[in-house]
């Protein structure tokens, strides 16, 4: 019998559970460790942020499903691994921090056999000054949480311009180490087209920011695309689509 621990239950930590557990016999174990109670599908959150879906729509509760498919689902934070174990404990383990509950605040240290982490990214917008969410009428799609803000913020706008006031609308990635140039640009999109809808897009000034030097490197050096029987650089793609708007 083998205990695999996953941490992290986004996509590759959700995807990761549910295809061990499909996979592999009852008498192995299948752990995942998350302080997130919900799964969110993010590429969503596009849609969240124009308001053409609500938050609901792209999460469900993790703890029935996983009851279901007989995952144990931990709701705590990796504080520290142990890959070789200690004193005590002969296994390699994580030690890790419930943060809800009756047992908030404690800690465990989870054993495993084999480990997957997959706990994503740090939102880091510290390292750009300013832009914290929710301050200095800076809004973000990271998560749902943040599009649902930022639809709020966008549909006060849009308002405003239906009453005479122009906007100027800045759109884009903070500092220099920011990679997710996809979001920005799809957002961008959606925003354009809302704007549209609403009539409001002449009272709008839309800006782009983007630390990458070219048009669709979406921090991989871009890529190749097929469209309309062609194959194309991301870079012509995007370029394209600029001048058709």
């Amino acid at each position: 019998m083998s205990k695999i621990v996953i941490l992290g239950a986004g996509i590759s930590g959700h995807v990761a559970a549910s295809h061990l557990r499909r996979k592999l016999s009852k008498e192995h174990e299948v752990v995942v460790v998350s302080p997130n109670s919900n799964y969110q599908w993010i590429p969503s959150n596009i849609w969240v942020g124009i308001g053409r879906m609500k938050s609901k729509e792209i999460l469900f509760p993790l703890a029935p499903l996983y009851r279901k498919k007989n995952i144990t689902f931990l709701q705590a934070k990796a504080v520290s691994f142990h890959p070789e174990g200690d004193i005590e404990e002969v296994k390699p383990y994580v030690l890790s921090e419930y943060v809800v509950g009756e047992k908030k605040g404690t800690q465990e240290k989870v054993t495993y056999d084999y480990l997957i982490n997959a706990t994503g990214p740090k939102l880091n917008f510290e390292a750009t000054d300013g832009l914290i969410p929710g301050s200095n009428k800076t809004y973000s799609v990271c998560t749902y949480g943040h599009a649902d803000h930022a639809w709020h913020g966008l549909n006060e706008l849009i308002q405003d311009m239906k009453k005479g006031k122009k906007a100027k609308i800045l759109i884009g990635t903070g500092h220099a180490k920011a990679t997710c140039q996809g979001a920005a640009f799809e957002y961008i999109l959606n925003v354009e087209q809302e704007l549209r809808k609403h009539k409001v897009r002449d009272m709008a000034e839309v800006t782009w920011i983007s630390n990458e030097y070219q048009l669709g490197d979406f921090g991989m050096d871009g890529m190749l695309l097929s469209y309309g029987g062609m194959t194309m650089k991301s870079s012509e793609m995007v370029e394209m689509i600029f001048d058709e708007l």
